[in-house]
């Protein structure tokens, strides 16, 4: 009772400043031992040996943190022991800990890194014994005994998936689900736990800890050549003192497991690859098959890079050959955009665009495959930081378009071209608020979706959908517009035959930019932040795919949904009463991700696909109520006007 009425005497008197007063919750001390997992069940303790002080892939550290709330300014937390400090440099600061603002914690070892790292075992302990190790925190000390060298045993962690062990990477199908899980062992009387999380794209959205752990990562979350990182650590207690009358204090010894999973689709076509790539002279070649349906076909082989411009001569002239990536390397304001290119006599690059890529060789296709000679003594100088692709098809807009082509080699080089896959999500131009586009890249397919006005100011919208070439970097297809279709409180009805409205190229720099050229002209487009970040929030627990969603017995109409930060942020995309295309959108948050209520509402009066820039208004925020009722990640009933309901499920295209 005595803290609600502190609490209540508190805002009474409007003191922020007492709310916000400093609060320990932990204190801690670890020994920590790192290794990495190839296989099924080869685990080894990493060999780095160089500059372990400020390394983090090194066998063994030693980590002390101060942890709590709005504890920044707080006087420098210290730390005394069995520390053999001449062994640390300026690791050591006279045993001053230094704030890292991304745990909330003082740590030793900051600003310089944090985590000391050693080679060896024998290293981390010559640096720091067993013994008592005693904080000096805002004038109170806190010591726990770090003693027994008591590692638990080595984590193994089991991954079930579309796919298998291969050169030291879990190698699967992106698009399929895989789940990882770890089972501990081992954590001795005073107990402990475990930690598993999974990082990519800079982020780490899949984060577990417990007694037992598993993460699933869903189906299509990576694109093709994507790598996820796992981490496992298992942590023991061998000294804990329960938050009484102080903060969480222990000592721990831990085991962490490190592995990677690599996502790759299958093959467009079988390819075989022999190279020799030399600091001075690179050769390769290339043996392809035809996928049995083009067998007996007639079509052009082509052999091209994608290569940063500083490399491409005649690369400013030749527009037609941009492809809007940029090449990894350089910063934003020095940027080097990718071309396509091919090789000249001399052996140098040369820019050319789609239409004029020259065919390697033309005839028809048979089934014991045709070897291409794609690099013959070139000076590796000239095609450093390359991608080189081969493709085939009735011509180089096709081979494109039908996405037959695929990469044979990367060579390495300061300032890279490496086309990737865009992000699935909501896409905008921030200067054209108003209309956006969702996008979903599964497997080797994009579907894409514009939500804008028609010139009589009614909401429309238009699609397209089809293969991608170049890692997922470049889709070239037709926009298309349909009509007649179901309404949102309608009985069902089939729309009519799509109609053309030009051709679509999207273009991606990164997992989220890119430049859209359509009949409305050339527009940048990136990732649509829902919630402040939102592109980077960790999901939530029991968060259901983002993507498309239908049902397939009302196919013509779809949703498209996009989770950040707990909120939904929809769209559908149908037919008015009239049969015109017409599109809603609804928003909400959300504590439980398996539960959505909300509004849709219509909008009006905005841009057009060729016209300037000209704000929407929202013309009805209640068109109807609608709540969805998750089933998993994959499956929901959405309840229509007048308590209809509709069996959805995530498109799988």
């Amino acid at each position: 009772m005595r803290t609600r009425v502190t609490l209540f005497a508190l805002l009474l008197a409007g003191s922020i400043e007492a709310l916000a007063a400093p609060q320990l919750h932990q204190v801690w001390v670890d020994k920590t031992r790192r290794h990495y997992q190839t296989s099924a069940t080869a685990v080894a303790l990493s060999t780095n040996t160089s500059n372990c002080l400020f390394r983090f892939d090194c066998a063994y550290a030693f980590s002390a943190r101060v942890a709590g709330t709005d504890i920044s300014a707080i006087p420098a937390p210290t730390i005394s022991g069995p520390i053999n400090s001449g062994l640390l440099g300026s690791r050591w600061n006279g045993g001053a800990l230094g704030y890292d603002p991304s745990g909330s914690w003082w740590m030793l070892g900051m600003p310089l890194g944090g985590e000391i790292n050693f080679a060896t075992q024998s290293d981390v302990d010559a640096a720091f014994g067993s013994g008592l190790y005693t904080f000096t925190v805002q004038g109170q000390t806190y010591a726990v005994n770090l003693a027994g060298d008591a590692y638990p045993q080595t984590p193994v962690m089991t991954v079930a998936g579309t796919g298998a062990w291969s050169g030291g990477k879990f190698v699967f199908d992106p698009r399929t689900p895989v789940t990882i899980m770890f089972s501990p062992s081992d954590l001795g009387p005073l107990g402990g736990y475990v930690a598993l999380n999974g990082c990519f794209r800079g982020t780490c959205p899949f984060v577990t800890s417990g007694s037992t752990v598993s993460l699933s990562i869903p189906a299509n979350t990576l694109v093709d050549g994507e790598e996820l990182t796992l981490n496992v650590t298992q942590v023991r207690y061998v000294d804990e003192a329960a938050p009484v009358d102080g903060p969480h204090r222990f000592a721990s010894y831990n085991s962490g497991t490190q592995a990677l999973l690599r996502a790759q689709l299958p093959q467009v076509f079988p390819m075989t690859v022999n190279s020799n790539i030399t600091p001075t002279v690179s050769n390769a070649t290339a043996q392809i098959a035809p996928r049995p349906e083009d067998v007996g076909t007639t079509a052009s082989i082509f052999s091209f890079f994608v290569a940063p411009s500083t490399k491409v001569l005649n690369a400013a002239m030749e527009k037609g050959a941009r492809l809007a990536v940029r090449a990894e390397g350089t910063d934003k304001a020095a940027s080097v955009e990718c071309v396509l290119a091919q090789l000249n006599s001399s052996g140098q690059l040369v820019a050319v665009s789609a239409s004029a890529l020259q065919a390697y060789i033309t005839g028809v296709l048979s089934g014991q495959g045709q070897a291409v000679n794609m690099l013959n003594n070139i000076a590796t100088a000239n095609i450093a930081g390359t991608s080189l692709y081969v493709g085939y098809g009735q011509s180089a807009l096709d081979m494109l378009t039908k996405g037959l082509n695929q990469r044979a080699l990367s060579i390495p080089g300061e300032v890279f071209c490496d086309p990737k896959a865009p992000k699935t999500g909501w896409w905008w131009n921030p200067a054209e608020g108003g209309r956006g586009y969702s996008i979903e890249v599964a497997g080797r397919n994009i579907f894409f979706a514009s939500y804008l006005y028609a010139l009589d100011g009614r909401a429309t919208w238009y699609v397209a959908s089809g293969r991608h070439s170049l890692d997922g970097s470049l889709f070239v297809g037709s926009l298309e517009g349909y009509s007649r279709g179901q309404s949102l409180g309608g009985t069902y009805r089939a729309p009519g035959p799509a109609v053309s409205a030009g051709t679509l190229t999207l273009a991606f720099a990164d997992a989220s930019h890119g430049t859209m050229i359509w009949p409305g002209g050339t527009t940048a487009i990136e990732r649509f932040n829902i919630v402040p970040n939102g592109t980077t929030m960790s999901p939530m627990a029991s968060e259901p795919e983002s993507g498309w969603w239908w049902n397939p017995e009302e196919s013509g109409r779809g949703y498209f949904l996009e989770w950040q930060g707990g909120q939904l942020f929809m769209a559908g995309y149908m037919y008015d009463d009239n049969g015109e295309p017409l599109w809603y959108l609804s928003s909400n948050t959300t504590s439980n991700a398996q539960s959505y209520a909300a509004n849709w509402w219509q909008f009006a009066n905005g841009q057009t696909l060729g016209g300037a820039y000209r704000a929407a208004t929202r013309i009805n925020d209640n068109v109807a109520p609608v709540t969805i009722t998750f089933s998993g990640a994959s499956n929901a009933i959405m309840t229509l006007p007048n308590g209809r309901t509709t069996n959805i499920r995530r498109f799988r295209f």
